[in-house]
């Protein structure tokens, strides 16, 4: 009762209840309205059988009318063997029906029939339209429950539908833990940056108080004076560096894919680090093949070349970084060797770490973004970065990128 009571709360299966019921009435109505026109012609069928057999006796002269009307009104039935003596053998026998075309007793019994049955097609009617909005109750209370239904719907509809409802459920799973673990990574991305932008903060207020407060010759202030500078440079190149890893982290670059020479990529990322290379006595030499071709773009990846080749001629002072490239059926690679000092295997996978640095000791403008954003680039145009690294030998970073 109570899942008719569910069902009937939603419109289309209360309408077709009430419509079930109106066919009912109309059903039994009609039915009778048959029954009884039907009646009226037999009735007038028995009349005139009765007033032609009267005719017929009263015509003979053996009767008199009183008698033949008596025999035909009167409910005397002991003259049924006299009378079957008679009509035998014209086939009229008590208990044989024949002559039944001439009777006729009302009854309401074809009109209800007809009225149960259609109240059947109702009931069986009413039992589907409970099992389709119990299946459909069951998606509500698991999508209320933010659960897939484990119901295995033999309708094809519902179980479309119930595999759209889990979809939807999952994809809002997903977007909620998306949310989640982007708003854990810019907390962590703000206390790294509000630590790395800390320490050239506190060097700036720092000489600023001992300007306020001591005075000084002008040569003792020009040596304040650059120190103020590479904090400067440092918290601006800590903007510029973080906004560009922001942006490819987020997916908002638009690379600008071309087809471009490996080798004046090359050339442009070390063109830059001239005079890096000269200060560690690094010589960089590079040997690509003019024909070698690549699709990038090759802004972006001349960037990501250039952070790369400048960590080498850091950590190989007095040594040598090679710059290569080979293509096969499948890819293109670009290969950056050194022999300097080389990277231990543990700390091979904080190399992509924010603001990880090995060179912040010795060089205070590293930032330690470097390698997140080059490995965010070869990611963005369809590559991969490996890294084979040996302390003491030198490092090898291979780019990838099949065709």
């Amino acid at each position: 009762m109570g899942r008719l009571i569910k069902t009937l709360e939603n419109r289309t299966a209360l309408v077709f209840f009430a419509v079930s019921a109106v066919l009912c009435a109309v059903t039994f109505g009609v039915c009778l309205w048959a029954v009884s026109y039907s009646s009226k012609d037999v009735q007038t069928q028995v009349c005139e059988h009765m007033l032609a057999a009267a005719g017929r006796l009263s015509q003979s002269g053996e009767l008199t009318d009183e008698q033949i009307a008596r025999a035909f009104t009167q409910d005397d039935k002991s003259y049924i063997k006299a009378g079957e003596a008679v009509l035998s053998d014209y086939g009229f026998k008590a208990g044989t029906g024949r002559g039944f075309e001439y009777a006729y007793s009302l009854s309401v019994l074809p009109c209800a029939v007809a009225a149960v049955g259609v109240f059947a097609c109702a009931l069986f009617g009413c039992a589907c339209f409970m099992h389709l909005f119990g299946n459909i109750r069951k998606l509500t209370v698991s999508a209320e429950n933010k659960q897939k239904s484990l119901d295995d719907f033999s309708d094809r509809e519902l179980l479309l539908l119930s595999e759209q409802v889990g979809r939807l459920i999952a994809e809002r799973e997903r977007s909620i833990r998306q949310i989640s673990e982007e708003k854990l990574y810019l907390v962590q991305y703000l206390q790294d940056f509000s630590h790395q932008i800390k320490t050239p903060a506190a060097g700036l207020t720092l000489n600023n108080e001992i300007y306020r407060t001591h005075p000084m010759n002008r040569q003792e202030m020009s040596g304040y004076l650059d120190r103020d500078k590479m904090c400067i440079e440092r918290i601006s190149k800590l903007c510029t560096q973080s906004l560009k890893l922001a942006r490819l982290e987020a997916g908002a670059v638009e690379f600008d894919i071309k087809q471009g020479s490996v080798l004046q990529i090359a050339q442009k990322a070390c063109a830059a680090l001239i005079e890096l290379a000269a200060k560690n006595h690094t010589q960089i030499e590079i040997e690509i093949l003019q024909e070698i071709m690549l699709d990038c773009d090759e802004t972006w990846l001349c960037e990501a070349v250039s952070n790369l080749v400048k960590n080498a001629c850091e950590h190989t002072k007095g040594g040598k970084v090679t710059i290569t490239a080979k293509q096969t059926p499948l890819s293109t690679e670009i290969i950056i060797a050194d022999n300097g000092e080389g990277i231990a295997d543990e700390d091979i996978p904080q190399l992509f770490r924010r603001f990880y640095s090995k060179s912040a000791a010795t060089d205070p403008s590293a930032v330690g973004i470097g390698m997140s954003i080059s490995q965010k680039i070869v990611q963005g145009l369809g590559g991969k970065m490996y890294i084979n690294s040996a302390v003491g030998k030198g490092t090898q970073i291979r780019l990838e990128f099949l065709k």
